[in-house]
């Protein structure tokens, strides 16, 4: 999984501006939406997880890879993502996983340190990618609906767009496959900082193929919310 190499990307971080590149996802995996009342004690919590015989043995024999993010502009402050190299990894990972007690402790421990009513989990696959999201530091995260069964539409449009732009950093397409809710998809651009992601995304926005993009697909799509995520910690899965 690309997650692992995090850790050294939150401290060298090398940013290169190249014509995008979109190519298929590589990853599947869990999104574990939270409102947390105790940053400090939803940590920990995770942290005493991490270190449990349990969670080794879930991460060395899955590969599951695991980044608490950080939100702003949502009714969520974090969402935990757990990340499997494909789905029969995920199958194996969960069966572990939810078999160890030191799992039932931590999610007591989460309720406890969030809002419980306010809890939303989601299973995903990333879809599409252009370059590799652990090297950026920020993102802008789009939510987003497709009308059912115009999924493939969306994705040869947004394909079309990036494979246009002068890209910097990374970009993806998340396709929701259960517990989605509200949304169908998002679109998540990575950046080196926050002014970097901001000043590259206007710029693209002003390009003919964004234009094009975003009439194209005005039809099929609705935008429910847009977010900044900053990864905080990452547990990989080798230690």
């Amino acid at each position: 999984m690309k997650i692992k190499k995090y850790i050294i990307s939150l401290c060298l971080v090398i940013s290169v501006s190249v014509a995008a590149n979109v190519k298929p996802g590589e990853e599947t995996g869990e999104f574990h939406y939270f409102n947390v009342t105790n940053p400090a004690g939803f940590i920990e919590a995770i942290d005493e997880h991490y270190e449990s015989d349990c969670a080794k043995k879930w991460q060395s024999e899955s590969g599951a890879e695991v980044v608490v993010m950080g939100v702003l502009g949502s009714v969520h402050t974090h969402f935990i993502y757990v990340g499997y190299k494909n789905n029969d990894m995920l199958e194996k990972g969960r069966s572990i996983v939810n078999a160890c007690p030191e799992t039932a402790k931590l999610i007591k421990k989460l309720s406890k340190n969030s809002e419980p009513t306010d809890y939303v989990s989601r299973l995903g696959e990333q879809s599409l990618e252009v370059g590799d999201w652990t090297n950026d530091k920020h993102f802008m995260k789009f939510d987003f609906n497709v009308e059912l069964g115009k999924a493939p539409v969306y994705a040869k449009e947004w394909t079309k767009m990036m494979n246009s732009l002068e890209q910097t950093n990374s970009a993806g397409l998340i396709t929701h496959r259960a517990g989605n809710g509200w949304m169908s998809h998002f679109v998540y651009v990575g950046g080196d900082s926050i002014d970097d992601l901001y000043t590259t995304f206007d710029a693209n926005s002003q390009t003919e193929a964004f234009q094009t993009f975003v009439k194209n697909v005005a039809s099929i799509r609705e935008l429910r919310n847009v977010s900044l995520i900053t990864p905080v910690k990452a547990y990989p899965a080798k230690r």
